[in-house]
């Protein structure tokens, strides 16, 4: 197979990983994951939010879509809100 090919020197792609970090590379990656999980969860609470305050009828999927795709999905929402008639 083509990545039998890869390993024929011993070189992995995320050797480098190993070097900077060593044996504790996980923690870091887990970290990072919880640092990105967080992000994403409180941006979409407060796009939800908004959305709630507006007065727009599928402010769940903004949330799923803030969720899926972070910082593109805030962009979008906010270009997007200004078509949604505000209520209050």
């Amino acid at each position: 197979m083509i990545f039998d090919e890869m390993d024929e020197n011993g070189y992995h792609m995320m050797d480098w990983w190993w070097d900077v970090f060593g044996p504790n590379a996980w923690i870091f990656m887990m970290l990072g994951w919880v640092v990105y999980l967080g992000i994403a969860i409180l941006l979409a609470y407060y796009v939800h939010k908004d959305a709630v305050k507006r007065g727009i009828a599928n402010a769940e999927i903004w949330l799923i879509i803030i969720l899926v795709f972070n910082v593109v999905g805030v962009i979008l929402y906010l270009l997007v809100r200004k078509n949604y008639e505000n209520t209050q």
